[in-house]
């Protein structure tokens, strides 16, 4: 009887000989050890917590409605809160001060765009005080972001964390209070700035802010 030797090859050994192992191998390295922003403790920043309710996964809100009634806002530089852990990121005197202008650019362009919305320079009846503190922040790895293997696992992402406040101006009453945290987009490009994450994050939270403002008017 003839005896047939037929080569087949394994489909598992298949797909390994077509992967680039040792770059496969870097990728999931690196995304194993990239981690989300996750959600703070509370920093005693607020003047009250206890209001706070979920508004999505990563977004924590308590609303006064009497916010409604405030055309005017005094937005102060953020404070940073932000330690870095073992081996967490760190970040230079000027990179904070960076962010923090971004942060108060962002607010005032939104809140300033039209003549719906003042950003003044001083307290006084009827004018809200923004506040925030900056509570945890992750670079943005730019390498890593511009490339489409490594952005799609996670890695190279940034992300930052903040707590925010609108209050009264004379007598303190706290008319918001919200947390927010996340992590950089895989579908939106930070550039290769270790900031570009954080800048993205914060951009869409002053967007929010202004849409909510524009909704309580709406509502009367």
């Amino acid at each position: 009887m003839e005896s047939h030797n037929h080569s087949v090859d394994c489909p598992i050994e298949s797909t390994r000989r077509r992967l680039p192992c040792p770059w496969l191998a870097l990728c999931l390295a690196i995304a194993a050890c990239a981690t989300p922003i996750k959600e703070p403790e509370p920093s005693g920043f607020l003047t009250d917590y206890s209001s706070l309710q979920a508004v999505s996964e990563n977004h924590l809100q308590a609303l006064n409605p009497a916010l409604a009634h405030y055309h005017q806002f005094v937005i102060e530089r953020p404070i940073v809160l932000y330690k870095p852990d073992e081996g967490g990121d760190e970040f230079s005197a000027d990179e904070l001060d960076e962010l923090k202008d971004h942060i108060v650019g962002q607010f005032a362009s939104r809140l300033g765009k039209d003549e719906v919305y003042q950003v003044v320079d001083e307290p006084g009846p009827d004018i809200a005080r923004l506040r925030f503190v900056i509570t945890d922040l992750d670079a943005t790895d730019g390498l890593l972001n511009i490339s489409f293997i490594t952005k799609a696992t996670g890695a190279g992402l940034g992300g930052i964390a903040m707590e925010m406040e609108a209050s009264d101006s004379i007598s303190g009453e706290q008319l918001l209070g919200a947390v927010r945290w996340g992590t950089g987009s895989r579908v939106l490009r930070a550039g290769i700035t270790r900031l570009g994450d954080a800048k993205i994050q914060t951009s869409r939270w002053a967007r929010d802010f202004r849409q909510l403002l524009d909704e309580l008017a709406e509502k009367g």
